[in-house]
């Protein structure tokens, strides 16, 4: 039988402060990371199709976003290259989904190539400020599309409407006809609303050569570039690469910058047959500009540094997504390999759609989007191929990420709860739990006496031998040395309540204090027979150990780590670390800020 021990009794109150001070360092620094939650990982490999009465088993494409009301809306299609459109919705954060409807389904056609099938691809959608969803994507002929001398008769773009939150849909409508990709849509505060569309409209020697144009409405959705439908004439040019080869540009989405900086949209950059050197690239325009530019793009590529940049020097991949935290800064997913390691990768930029790194990746996967959902969470999809009996087919993959935001501490204890009510879902904790099914919460605080290290570690399965080899909390803290460096700590707690800080000495820890504090402890230690809750501990490390009291306002850099241990075992086994993701564990200036007030 499980028991519950009760070993201290925690005290009293924390203010803790926002993340961005005003005339603080801007907010690229290091002012917010994700940290994925395993707890929220999913994977859909079927869906129920409730207006066509069979399972879908085919989901690709995924694009998930919050509405106004908290309602998440997912489009898909069931295709590599389409053939038929989905919605479907979550009420619950993300955690179960409603069977899906098809909104748009293939049927036989004549084309300029004869007999043929109309396809349905890249659906995307975007809710309007009027609650409205616009939902867009590409419809073509299968054969005609490959019919280069009328390829640009046989491909385009639809729109429906939703009024009631993405649970039906209004009758299709053409807006766009020209050999195209991936529309997606932004709208400005405004109202004016932007289609950002990969123009193929041209080709070489049959190797299509892409770029990437927006039309515009002005008028809700009505009318595209003052018409009821346009074409590839009509859009106007916002980037294009050429090299050697061929041109490029594609797979567009787009924010709208704090304080009226202008509009930026992540692009990938290839042509369907060769890849560009530096690919994804960000471009960006000004508020007045509005890309309204001379069109010279079209023929001389651009536009030029720095208004179209690289997204991040170490990374090569493709179908970028884009989204804006409530803070300003900007978010792009997109699949490729960063530092050599192949993933869904997703950086932070700054308000000012630049220096983006960070880099954090939630799964493995393409083809997805990333989108701001509240209560300072991120949730990121892609496409994932997975063998079901000796086919491969592509299913959804997604999960949640917390974001950790730098902090500005008030003098003063912090108060913790009992760890049986610590609300997990709401609070304003540093989280670090995507690695392993356990989870670590940490926040902070301090007197004149000591640095207050408040934490949860939550475990169905508590080990503990010695403080490192344990189920752990644990947290790297650096603070300013005389020289201009960093003198860093090493700081770490168990399910007993044994604690050790270390200083780097050398590249080396030595171990400058330990001791033993209460925990609030839910289970038993080192017995697999149960299943365990977690522990709540709070450290009080004197400041002697930390090398001495702080001068007013003084700025920590902090770095979160988590130890756990996989099953009940001492011997040879360590312990294995989970990291704060986005950062180095050996550069602190590249960690969250901790300022005391």
């Amino acid at each position: 039988m499980k028991t519950t021990k009760l070993r201290t009794i925690f005290l009293t109150a924390l203010c803790a402060g926002g993340c961005s001070e005003p005339g603080g360092p801007p907010a690229a620094e290091c002012d917010v990371r994700i940290a994925w939650d395993r707890g929220t990982f999913q994977e859909m490999t079927s869906v129920p199709v409730e207006n066509k009465g069979y399972t879908e088993q085919e989901l690709h494409y995924p694009r998930i976003k919050a509405l106004s009301d908290g309602t998440l809306l997912m489009t898909f299609m069931n295709d590599h290259f389409g053939w038929d459109a989905f919605v479907r919705r979550s009420e619950d954060g993300g955690r179960t989904w409603s069977d899906a409807q098809m909104v748009r389904q293939r049927f036989d056609a004549r084309s300029s190539a004869g007999a043929d099938q109309m396809v349905f691809v890249n659906p995307d959608f975007v809710e309007l400020q009027d609650g409205r969803i616009l939902l867009a994507y590409q419809w073509r002929y299968k054969k005609g599309y490959n019919d280069i001398a009328h390829t640009n008769e046989n491909c385009g773009v639809e729109i429906m409407f939703s009024d009631d939150k993405g649970r039906s849909f209004s009758e299709p409508r053409n807006i766009y006809t020209g050999r195209c990709w991936e529309p997606a849509m932004l709208q400005l505060p405004s109202g004016e609303i932007q289609m950002y569309i990969t123009d193929s409209n041209e080709t070489l020697n049959g190797v299509s050569q892409p770029c990437t144009i927006l039309i515009r409405s002005f008028d809700g959705g009505r009318t595209w570039q003052g018409k009821e439908s346009c074409s590839y004439r009509d859009g106007e040019i916002i980037s294009r690469t050429f090299d050697e080869r061929c041109t490029a540009d594609g797979m567009p989405s787009g924010v709208w910058l704090d304080d009226d900086y202008g509009i930026a949209v992540p692009l990938e950059v290839w042509s369907g047959k060769y890849k560009m050197d530096q690919t994804p690239v960000v471009v960006r325009t000004d508020a007045a500009t509005n890309w309204r530019s001379d069109q010279s793009i079209r023929s001389e590529g651009g536009p030029e540094y720095p208004r179209k940049k690289q997204l991040n020097k170490d990374f090569v991949g493709f179908g970028p997504y884009s989204t804006k935290l409530p803070t300003g800064e900007m978010v792009v997913l997109t699949n490729g390999v960063y530092k050599n390691v192949q993933g869904m990768w997703v950086f932070i930029g700054d308000k000012r759609a630049d220096n983006f790194r960070f880099a954090t990746s939630p799964f493995v996967g393409h083809w997805g989007s990333i989108d701001y959902i509240g209560n300072d969470r991120v949730l990121g999809t892609g496409t994932f191929r997975h063998q079901d009996g000796e086919r491969s087919r592509g299913g959804v993959r997604l999960m949640v990420g917390r974001l950790n935001r730098s902090k500005t501490v008030a003098k003063g204890d912090v108060r913790m709860v009992p760890v049986g009510e610590f609300d997990r879902e709401n609070n304003a904790y540093w989280f670090l739990g995507k690695e392993t099914a356990s989870s670590v919460f940490t926040d902070f605080g301090y007197t004149d006496d000591c640095f207050i290290v408040a934490t949860y570690l939550f475990d169905d399965n508590l080990v503990a031998f010695t403080p490192e080899n344990s189920d752990a909390s644990a947290l790297l803290l650096a603070r300013r040395a005389a020289d201009g460096g960093w003198d860093t700590y090493k700081i770490l707690v168990n399910a007993e309540g044994r604690w050790l800080v270390y200083r780097e000495e050398n590249y080396s820890w030595r171990l400058v204090g330990k001791g033993q504090t209460g925990v609030d402890l839910r289970g038993t230690v080192n017995d697999a027979g149960d299943t365990d809750l977690g522990f709540g501990a709070r450290l009080c490390i004197g400041w002697e150990l930390l090398g001495g009291k702080p001068a007013p306002g003084e700025e920590f850099r902090a770095h979160l780590r988590h130890h756990y241990k996989e099953e009940v075992k001492e011997g040879p086994v360590f312990a294995l670390v989970e990291e704060a993701e986005g950062e180095n564990s050996d550069y602190p200036g590249e960690w969250l800020r901790i300022t005391l007030k």
